[in-house]
């Protein structure tokens, strides 16, 4: 049965890790990933069984499996959320999904400790459902939930280049949110905030309007201050990017970001915008964080590549920034 996904057993905070492989991975159905979770709660004495799924399949199957477990259905989509409670499942709603499924794995398991859907100490299997990472190898994870969960940090799931201040991160995804949720009203705005290694970011790249930060005091150029979160908000009505250096002053706004010919890796669905923002990171060490414009989610780039997407309407709750 193990052999029919990538297992990992672990400890997260330093324990071991046991993997076992299959060449033939993916091949298995929804109900055969289901039935081998099932006996490998049974085999590990778990206490309950987290399902993270994007189109509820999996853990209907789950539930059909069992009834000696909890089963609890965790996703980002608000539909599949929406009908798994309807259902009968317990559900929970994440803020945030990390491309990187090992690290959605500890995300997962930090919201429902927070959510008091899981307690420290007991034994959970925490499942990947295939259509969450599609043509990647299943995960399953048995872990015992430790309490330093709930202090989980964003930087635990995207790993910032040097010289970014964890809190520059944070305010710049604040400050998307804000615009994220605007946009959904109606607003029809989005926005680029290149963080970090901003002199590599601004070669070949062109203003499109003046710098509306020239000339500011520099309280007034940083996204610390919490008090022009609502100016550089209404800025982003504008056309161009913000570039701000990895301490969270504002060089520049209103800019043409240049992407020259660089090789990137883009859900399919995005815009030039994320594409922009993909190819920089790219090309530089910089974190791009991107809205869009047209369904409001806050989307992160780094090193080419989308590594982290955030729905701005859901609370992030455990996610918490280190200083």
């Amino acid at each position: 049965m193990l052999s029919l996904i990538n297992c990992y057993v672990t400890h997260f905070g330093g324990g071991s890790m046991t993997k076992v492989d299959n060449p033939e991975k993916g091949i298995c159905s929804d109900e055969d990933r289901a039935r081998m979770v099932v006996r490998i709660a049974e085999v590990a004495q778990a206490h309950c069984i987290i399902c993270v799924t994007e189109s509820g399949a999996f853990a209907r199957h789950l539930l059909g499996f069992t009834s000696q477990y909890r089963i609890i259905a965790a996703t980002a989509t608000p539909e599949t959320c929406d009908s798994l409670a309807e259902a009968g499942l317990v559900t929970i709603r994440l803020p945030l999904h990390a491309i990187d499924k090992h690290r959605q794995i500890r995300h997962v398991l930090s919201v429902a400790l927070k959510s008091n859907n899981v307690s420290a100490g007991e034994l959970v299997v925490c499942a990947v459902g295939q259509d969450v990472y599609p043509g990647e190898a299943n995960l399953v994870v048995v872990t015992e939930v430790e309490p330093d969960l709930e202090e989980l940090v964003i930087t635990d799931l995207v790993k910032l280049t040097d010289g970014i201040r964890p809190k520059a991160l944070d305010c710049a995804v604040t400050i998307a949110c804000k615009i994220g949720r605007a946009a959904r009203r109606g607003k029809r705005i989005g926005a680029i905030f290149m963080l970090g290694d901003s002199i590599e970011v601004l070669k070949g790249s062109r203003q499109l309007i003046p710098n509306p930060f020239k000339g500011h005091e520099y309280a007034d150029r940083t996204i610390m201050n919490l008090e022009i979160h609502d100016a550089i908000v209404e800025l982003a009505k504008l056309d161009g990017a913000f570039v701000i250096r990895g301490d969270g002053f504002v060089q520049t706004a209103g800019v043409f970001l240049s992407a020259f010919e660089v090789d990137v890796e883009l859900p399919a669905g995005l815009g030039t915008r994320h594409a922009a923002a993909a190819a920089v990171t790219a090309r530089s060490a910089a974190t791009g964080v991107v809205v869009s414009a047209t369904d409001g989610n806050v989307r992160v780039f780094s090193a080419g590549r989308m590594v982290l997407r955030m729905d701005p309407d859901i609370a992030h709750g455990p996610i918490r920034m280190g200083e």
